[in-house]
């Protein structure tokens, strides 16, 4: 494919979707890419490729979107990172106190487990799975629901 091609999409992806960073229209691009590559017996012209391109992109861009907007960034997921020399490590020694206890009162003790050895012990699933007989779903599913829930909980606290 020829460069002014690649550009073209580049420029449609960033100007008809509304890619705020370089970084998400590189990825949503090099996805679409990717996508195309697989599909690329099936593809006979360049206009078709562009198409292609375009709603893989726009697609991509707008599950991109989505995934932001159901689960805003908050400072939990940096509450495990206590560097020594950091000067906001009292901060964030507060802050992953506070989750704990949110975790503590608000899971059950299954589920604080297979949270725990998920993000701390840093299992897969399968094991969680085999290790409290459930299937590899269930346990995706308990460890979504649980960081969804301490998160809610966590950003209500917040807006008080």
């Amino acid at each position: 494919m020829e460069r002014n091609f690649i550009i073209s999409a580049f420029r449609n992806v960033r100007r008809r979707f509304g890619v705020r960073h370089i970084d998400d229209e590189e990825d949503a691009l090099q996805e679409a890419f990717c996508r195309l590559w697989i599909r690329r017996d099936s593809i006979s012209s360049q206009s078709e490729a562009e198409g292609f391109l375009t709603v893989a992109a726009r697609n991509l861009t707008v599950d991109g979107h989505r995934r932001v907007q159901a689960h805003p960034e908050t400072d939990i997921e940096n509450a495990n990172r206590l560097e020594a020399d950091d000067e906001d490590a009292d901060s964030r020694k507060e802050l992953f106190l506070e989750i704990q206890r949110l975790i503590e009162q608000n899971l059950s003790s299954r589920d604080r487990e297979i949270l725990l050895h998920r993000d701390h012990d840093g299992w897969d699933f399968d094991e969680i799975a085999s290790h409290y007989d459930i299937s590899e779903a269930n346990a995706r599913m308990i460890v979504s629901r649980s960081r969804k829930t301490i998160r809610e909980l966590y950003l209500k606290r917040q807006t008080r």
